[in-house]
């Protein structure tokens, strides 16, 4: 697996909490209540990592700040949803525009973790293996076992400005 690119689902993969955290208004305070799996991140920290996901172009840059603030993990590179599309037209288009121009098309240098089957069949579609959170994670059993003995939550750590 080290040897792949991971593609990463942000919305419902990477943030654990989505379903109570996708409609708290303004984005500021849903971004203060996202929760990121701790295990996923340690389980694909070694391999590129790249974030494509549906969630607005406008937010990318907060999003990722908010991902290091509460997790000191950044992505090799991370795509959002500049079209307004659906997730899987949205993955897709990034894939041809940005990703296989950059590192190649074929679809074995790369894994996806991703949440949507919909999105899971258009990756199978450029033959790429995917695969949502719950299943990829049951891969290190060791990762889950170690996490399992020591439940610290992400969502401890606080914005510089709540701690003021």
């Amino acid at each position: 697996m080290k040897d792949r690119i991971i593609l990463l689902d942000l919305n419902y993969t990477l943030v654990s909490n989505q379903e109570k955290t996708r409609m708290i208004r303004p984005f500021s305070s849903r971004l203060r209540a996202e929760e990121y799996r701790r295990d996923l991140i340690e389980a694909i920290k070694e391999n590129p990592v790249i974030i494509i996901t549906a969630r607005p172009s406008y937010q990318g840059r907060e999003s990722l700040e908010n991902i290091q603030r509460k997790t000191r993990w950044n992505p090799m590179e991370a795509y959002f949803n500049d079209l307004n599309l659906d997730p899987p037209s949205i993955k897709e288009s990034i894939l041809e525009r940005f990703v296989f121009p950059k590192h190649g098309n074929d679809g074995k240098l790369y894994f996806a973790v991703e949440s949507n089957p919909r999105t899971r069949a258009m990756y199978y579609r450029h033959g790429i293996p995917a695969e949502p959170y719950d299943k990829f994670i049951q891969r290190f059993p060791e990762i889950v076992l170690r996490m399992t003995k020591d439940p610290a939550q992400l969502e401890l750590f606080t914005d510089e400005t709540e701690s003021k």
